[in-house]
């Protein structure tokens, strides 16, 4: 009897243990890997541990080859460990055409996860999902993807790396060909980042799409793609977002600096957007020539009502003197005629606000602006009066462009800066 009251003990104790690690999102924490191997998890949810950080890799366009380099650098750097399921996670989504030029569009969009393998000292890629033929610049896969990812991969906080083309906060092709939208007739769509190739041409996705597909409450955002350092963009992201990195000018085509991002990001017990900005600015300004060409701003989105308030009063006085701006005399950020990135506080400075309003502006950008650089110049044009925020200036824009900024843009909502 003595006997099999002990072998009773064991099988009840073994069923206790058993249930003490049983998660439903312990598969998460392994995906791909042999069971035989995996290592029983402390006892704490992933959630309350864990950082997740998302690579989105746009780069079915002519920006392919430097995005693959972007991924093998990533490979390079630091990368969490894979083996514990209260590890940090590093997922790249990511699309790309096997040659450069090449669209025939049958090239899948993948999400898959990168980590080391330290018993064997290799990096591992493991393989999550697959839509074959998708674009990755449309808000059903990205909200696909991230849906997964916010399922599968419950952690205490989420940030996002988004690279790819953009143009601020302009509808889908209007940067590359202005004279197709005029007459206001010819209007196309509500787009403005990331691209994909086609045969027929280019496909874009509008920042409301992009922000309505996030699930997620973001720690950060740091946006690697052109002209998205708008105060319109920063605004419509807001919500999604504690903290956004771009720039207001161009990027060159290497942007930000991969080997190191993940060190920053993930490497220390908080991540860092602030250190990948600064890092990016210092790189590029010690370079010379026109490879010194570089702006970055990094935004507090929490503070952003506040500069919307103080601004909502400016445009209102001041409403008169802003439509009749002449752009020549405001700092710009940017080249061929693209008119439509001015600097914010100079557009009020050159409409005349006395010093003593500015001053509530400044206070209310330095608030919100956690780091803003810029080299002395960006390929030609002269960076002379920065505050770090571009915003499209109505004097130098057209009727077709104010009515979209009217009914499209909530930063219009908020300051009423087209009327």
């Amino acid at each position: 009897m003595r006997k099999v009251h002990i072998l009773w003990i064991m099988i009840l104790a073994l069923a206790l243990v058993t249930s003490c690690f049983k998660d439903k999102n312990f598969e998460a924490g392994f995906d791909g890997e042999d069971s035989s191997s995996r290592v029983v998890p402390e006892r704490r949810q992933s959630y309350s541990t864990r950082r997740v950080m998302i690579m989105i890799s746009a780069g079915y366009n002519s920006l392919s080859s430097y995005l693959k380099e972007d991924l093998k650098e990533l490979e390079n750097g630091y990368l969490p460990e894979g083996k514990y399921f209260s590890s940090d996670v590093l997922l790249v989504l990511a699309r790309t055409p096997e040659t450069y030029g090449r669209y025939s569009g049958k090239e899948p969009t993948v999400l898959y996860r990168l980590y080391s393998d330290k018993v064997s000292g290799t990096v591992r890629k493991d393989t999550l999902q697959v839509w074959d033929g998708r674009i990755i610049c449309d808000a059903a896969t990205i909200n696909e993807a991230l849906t997964y990812i916010y399922r599968e991969y419950p952690a205490k906080s989420y940030g996002m790396v988004f690279s790819s083309h953009a143009s601020g906060w302009l509808p889908e092709g209007y940067y590359s060909d202005p004279s197709r939208f005029e007459p206001e007739s010819s209007f196309f769509g509500l787009r403005s980042i990331g691209q994909d190739m086609t045969p027929s041409g280019g496909v874009e996705m509008g920042i409301k799409d992009f922000a309505a597909a996030i699930p997620m409450h973001l720690d950060y955002l740091l946006i690697d793609a052109c002209l998205s350092g708008c105060v319109e963009v920063a605004y419509e992201l807001k919500d999604k977002a504690d903290v956004i990195g771009f720039s207001p000018t161009e990027v060159l085509a290497n942007g930000f600096d991969y080997n190191g991002i993940t060190n920053h990001l993930l490497g220390g017990p908080e991540a860092d957007p602030v250190a990948v900005c600064r890092d990016y600015f210092e790189f590029y300004n010690s370079q010379t020539g026109s490879n010194r060409s570089a702006t970055i701003t990094v935004v507090d989105t929490r503070k952003l009502d506040a500069l919307a308030a103080v601004c909502k009063d400016l445009f209102n006085s001041y409403s008169t003197q802003i439509q009749n701006l002449n752009g020549n005399r405001v700092q710009g950020y940017f080249r061929n005629d693209r008119h439509y990135f001015y600097d914010l506080k100079d557009i009020l400075v050159q409409a005349g606000v006395p010093d003593a309003q500015i001053k509530s502006l400044d206070t209310a950008l330095d608030n919100c602006l956690l780091y803003q650089a810029a080299t002395p110049a960006f390929l030609g044009i002269d960076l002379l009066r920065v505050c770090g925020l571009s915003m499209y200036l109505p004097s130098m824009g057209t009727t077709f462009l104010d009515n979209y900024y009217r009914n499209n843009i909530s930063w219009n909502n908020a300051t009423n800066l087209v009327k």
